[in-house]
């Protein structure tokens, strides 16, 4: 049950990492989308009667106000967070196996090393042991640099996201229409 557990959530993983890239190659390819739905996801009221091309335009020259003004770019940014979160798992990932790696390694010196001594099988126990051991300590190490890296990145992503979306709200009331 549990290894079945295992294979399905790493397929599902692997769904969800293919959409992901799917989703950044197709805002890569299209640039910011057009704001049918704004980026911080606030309520907008057209406070004037504005209709709604109106209201998209005004997102629109708002969005890149507010890109200019801060020189960051909501969409361009998460789609880079999205590669550096993919480079991480792939990381973290890769440095997962450093314990098995190193108890097969271990064992392979450690038949050498007990064949000499006369027990190559006692050998290799001691040698995947150490070696294993080794292999798991320096793999929890990568697996949690990866982890911190991709959670300063987001926070990173987060404040600059605030200061762009102040500037979006400003340029949207300043043409006339209540936001919150």
């Amino acid at each position: 049950m549990h290894k079945a557990f295992q294979q399905t959530t790493g397929w599902g993983l692997a769904m969800v990492t293919v959409a992901s890239v799917m989703v950044v190659a197709t805002m890569a390819q299209a640039g910011p989308p057009a704001l049918s739905t704004n980026p911080g996801n606030l309520a907008i009221f057209p406070a004037k009667g504005q209709s709604p091309e109106q209201q998209r335009a005004d997102e629109s020259a708002a969005y890149d106000w507010a890109s200019r003004q801060t020189g960051w770019d909501p969409y361009q940014a998460k789609a880079a967070l999205d590669q550096q979160g993919q480079a991480a798992a792939a990381s973290a990932n890769a440095a997962r196996g450093g314990a098995v790696k190193g108890a097969a390694g271990g064992a392979l010196l450690g038949v050498a090393i007990g064949a000499i001594a006369g027990d190559a099988g006692k050998g290799a126990a001691i040698g995947a042991t150490s070696l294993g051991l080794t292999g798991g300590v320096r793999s929890r190490r990568a697996v949690r640099s990866a982890g911190g890296a991709s959670d300063t990145a987001v926070a990173a992503y987060q404040q600059q996201f605030g200061v762009w979306t102040r500037n979006f709200m400003a340029a949207m009331e300043a043409k006339g229409y209540t936001v919150r």
